[in-house]
């Protein structure tokens, strides 16, 4: 299988996400949208991720849009998708959600998965949120924002970072440390950076993308 990972700034990488396309034994294309790299069609994309970025998906840039419509396009024809922050957001506003403001959940901080209740502790980073879009599937929720992560077909949206390696953690906050000083958390770069990473995480996003791609087989 061939994975197209769209990355949006060179400081919010696939991470373990890529971790697992290797084990896996699939191939990838990282598409650079910093670089003004094309937007793959769907006839080209076996199975999508769209990874974060600072921008909105409320911005009017052209790109935006495309994106979207990709999206929307990927888990119309029962592909996978897999969305993260940016990407979830643009998930949900390709099916008719919103994405308004939120909290500043910028750093560590706590969810829930609302199937089994189990508390998990992930990397935030985003200050707009969305709402649910029709016949999703509510999958985590914080204290501060419940609509975290949701299941609409084949496509998975989350608001926060499971792919969060010590490496990735670094990067976002040299490059975005300015948004870590507005966060609702109690919290600093020190605490931030050298935080160790719950091995829970990598399980659980492992297990995500097992799921896609199992539902991908079943397709064939």
């Amino acid at each position: 299988m061939n994975i197209h990972i769209i990355q949006h700034v060179p400081f919010e990488n696939p991470g373990l996400v890529l971790k697992w396309v290797e084990e896996r034994g699939h191939t990838y294309k990282i598409v650079r949208m910093y670089n003004q790299e094309r937007i793959p069609s769907s006839e080209e994309v076996d199975f999508l991720v769209v990874l974060g970025g600072p921008m909105s998906a409320n911005d009017s840039d052209k790109w935006i849009t495309q994106e979207r419509r990709l999206i929307r396009e990927i888990v119309t024809q029962g592909k996978p998708m897999f969305g993260i922050c940016l990407g979830a957001q643009q998930l949900a506003k390709a099916f008719g959600s919103e994405v308004i403001p939120a909290p500043k959940e910028v750093g560590w901080g706590e969810m829930e998965d609302k199937k089994t209740g189990n508390k998990l502790t992930v990397l935030h980073w985003h200050g707009e949120g969305f709402t649910l879009p029709e016949n999703a599937e509510l999958l985590y929720s914080s204290e501060h924002w419940e609509n975290q992560g949701f299941r609409l077909n084949n496509g998975i949206g989350l608001q926060f970072h499971f792919e969060t390696t010590d490496q990735t953690v670094a990067e976002i906050v040299e490059a975005d440390q300015s948004f870590l000083e507005q966060s609702i958390f109690d919290t600093n770069v020190d605490e931030t950076i050298n935080k160790e990473i719950p091995s829970e995480n990598k399980e659980v996003l492992f297990e995500l993308l097992d799921q896609l791609e199992q539902a991908s087989e079943g397709r064939k």
